[in-house]
């Protein structure tokens, strides 16, 4: 009888153990609201520019340059979906390029800012949790130069990556992510009391990398 008792205790105790570690289980994570502030690193993109009044092209990127930002990820429940809001801003420049024997021009800064929801789906039950992510919204270009205007531009992203939990509470997010915005545009200006045309009508395509901490509740 001593003997039951004292097997019945210690099973009894191994599942209490087994519950409280299970408790704390970074993958618990998963079903909580995410904040991630993110600091990362956007690859240059290019475009052509038309002027209308001559018919030359000119290619004209956009430095690579350093991104910050932040992601909030809302969990569906248990199923490994959710809902995903994303914003971030990079400062960079507009570069002329001329060609391939030719000095680049630096034509001015402008800062650019993306604004995007979506959805994202995570799997794996373990300490390392990988992710993939679609989103949409807006892009921002606001060009810090004379004759140019701030606009906001229809975009879309897509995204992947790993999330390395510490605990159920603080988590490591390291990403890949690429950027379409639609840049169909015209733009004006005055140079001795004429107006010259010129119009962008491609898209613009950055990829970034980036890495956060993943603060989960």
């Amino acid at each position: 009888m001593t003997k039951t008792v004292h097997t019945f205790r210690l099973a009894f105790l191994s599942l209490a153990v087994a519950g409280a570690f299970g408790s704390i289980r970074p993958a618990q994570a998963q079903g909580q609201v995410q904040i991630t502030p993110t600091a990362g690193y956007r690859t240059s993109g290019q475009l052509t520019a038309t002027n209308r009044d001559f018919l030359e092209d000119s290619d004209i990127e956009v430095d690579k340059s350093s991104v910050f930002g932040v992601i909030v990820d809302i969990p569906f429940g248990s199923s490994g979906f959710g809902f995903e809001v994303l914003a971030n801003r990079q400062e960079s420049a507009f570069t002329l390029d001329p060609g391939l024997f030719d000095p680049s021009e630096r034509l001015g800064d402008v800062e650019i800012s993306y604004l995007q929801g979506g959805i994202y789906y995570e799997w794996g039950g373990g300490q390392v949790v990988p992710f993939i992510s679609a989103t949409g919204g807006i892009t921002r270009l606001d060009p810090k130069f004379e004759d140019l205007e701030a606009e906001d531009r229809a975009s879309a992203s897509f995204g992947g990556g790993v999330k390395i939990f510490f605990n159920r509470n603080v988590g490591l997010r390291l990403e890949g992510r690429g950027y379409w915005t639609d840049l169909d545009a015209r733009f004006r200006d005055d140079d001795d009391h004429r107006r010259h045309d010129s119009q962008v009508n491609e898209a613009l395509y950055q990829g970034e990398a980036s890495a956060g901490l993943i603060f989960a509740f």
